[in-house]
């Protein structure tokens, strides 16, 4: 995995078991996707997820590859995990959008307006649009991905 266009998404927790499973408080927006087989970076090395899984109302659990034991996976407690830009078009919502966290900073293709940050209020993503007074929901009312751009849909949302 590359060093650059490196994103957080989670942070590891406590060991939950004997076989290598931890917590993770990972972002939102990837707890509905199957993660196994992901590669993420921790400390700058990768590691590859063997499973993941959800646990008890909001918490989620992970196993990454040739961690077995509470005494590896404790090494990994409160490290922080991050995933490369080069990820962006193997997470896709329902609505054909990718996590709106690889576009913050960046221009939106064909708008000259720029996604400042974005915020999750009741499981709906809503986006600041630098131009925009209002914040904007993220889904395909106003926003597609093609070609791996991202694109604000209703210019009219300009004040």
């Amino acid at each position: 995995m590359t060093n650059h266009n490196l994103f957080l998404v989670g942070k590891l927790g406590k060991p939950h078991s004997l076989k290598g499973y931890q917590y993770i408080n990972i972002e939102y927006f990837f707890r509905n996707f199957d993660l196994k087989n992901t590669q993420f970076l921790i400390d700058g090395k990768d590691f590859v997820v063997e499973d993941f899984k959800t646990h008890l109302k909001n918490r989620n659990l992970i196993k990454f590859y040739s961690y077995d034991s509470i005494e590896s996976i404790n090494k990994l407690r409160n490290k922080t995990v991050k995933i490369s830009s080069d990820e962006t078009n193997l997470f896709i919502n329902e609505e054909n959008l990718p996590w709106p966290g690889f576009f913050i900073g960046h221009e939106l293709k064909k708008d000259n307006y720029n996604l400042e940050s974005y915020e999750v209020l009741d499981n709906i993503y809503f986006c600041k649009i630098s131009g925009i007074e209002m914040s904007v929901p993220y889904n395909s009312n106003f926003f597609t991905f093609n070609d791996g751009e991202l694109s604000l849909l209703d210019s009219s949302l300009t004040v």
